[in-house]
Formats: structure tokens, C-alpha cells, sequence
């Protein structure tokens, strides 16, 4: 038995997954929880960590056919002469990175006062500062906006390395 990496129809990870468990498939469907806004306020969401792919253990020879033909499942990744096995490594990885409810946290980025950043959410989208220092008992950061030369506040969600 050997894991494989399926495709599936967009946003159904989560049925194709039901089903090939429910048919005695060992599946690993892993989880990204993380914080977006809506509407002004903060939410935790979770999403598929690898969008529209799931990894499976089945034995090629006999499941294949199975695999290939559960509804919602797109192909089987890899070559037109056969799948690609995904290394058991890979999957220890994976599940190591795992909380105990399956699901991954992406951590905040690690940011020194100095460091140039670029900012992909809320209303400053776009714009580009530099990291001034988080701002204690909350999940936000001040950012000292080049555009503006202004200092603001930011969710630390919402920034990344520039660069």
C-alpha cells in the first residue's frame, strides 16, 4: 500500500475524502485554520491546506479504478504511464505539522522593527511599509506606511516579507 496524491473538483476535498474513507481508504485531507476578516471582524476560517488535493493509501494493482472513478475526484497526479507515489516521509511531515483536530496554523511572519513588508489585506491592500513593532495584547502590528509617511495599525495577518 502506497499514498498517492489525488485532484479533486474544486471545493470538494472534503466529500471525495468522505467517500474513499467511508470505502476503507486511509485518506489525509489536511486543514489550514487561519484568521480573515469579514466584514470588519476577525474570523477564524478553515480552509483545505492543499486547495483541491488529497492524499490517499491504496494499493495500486487492486484500488486504482476505485480511486480514479470516486465522484469527485479529477484524475490521479501524475504521469500518462502511471501516478506519481508520494514518498511515506512526505506524509509524516505533514501530519507532524498537524494539530490534534488535523489542522495546520500558519504562524505569524517573523518580523524585527526595520523589516520592509508588504501588506495583502484590509484597507492599506497593496501598499508597502516598514515593520515598527507589534502592539501588545492584540494581533496587530504598527506599520510605517511609505506612501503616506504615516504609522498605522495592521492585523499581522495581513503582512508578509517584501522581496
Amino acid at each position: 500500500m502506497r499514498w498517492y496524491l489525488l485532484y479533486t473538483k474544486a471545493r470538494h476535498e472534503d466529500q471525495v475524502a468522505s467517500r474513499l474513507s467511508q470505502a476503507g481508504y486511509e485518506v489525509l485531507n489536511p486543514k489550514l485554520q487561519e484568521r480573515r476578516f469579514y466584514r470588519g471582524k476577525p474570523q477564524n476560517v478553515v480552509s483545505p491546506l492543499f486547495p483541491r488535493y488529497l492524499f490517499v493509501r491504496l494499493d495500486y494493482g487492486r484500488d486504482f479504478r476505485n480511486a480514479k472513478y470516486t465522484r469527485g475526484v479529477v484524475h490521479i497526479v501524475g504521469t500518462s504511464q502511471a501516478p506519481t507515489v508520494v514518498d511515506e516521509t512526505i506524509i509524516e511531515t505533514i501530519r507532524s505539522r498537524l494539530l490534534e483536530d488535523g489542522h495546520a496554523i500558519l504562524p505569524p511572519p517573523d518580523l524585527r522593527p526595520g523589516d520592509e513588508v508588504e501588506i495583502h489585506g484590509g484597507p492599506f491592500a497593496g501598499l508597502s511599509g516598514v515593520f515598527v513593532k507589534p502592539m501588545k495584547g492584540v494581533e496587530r502590528v504598527s506599520v510605517l506606511l511609505r506612501a503616506i509617511h504615516a504609522r498605522v495599525e495592521v492585523d499581522v495577518a495581513y503582512l508578509s516579507h517584501r522581496g
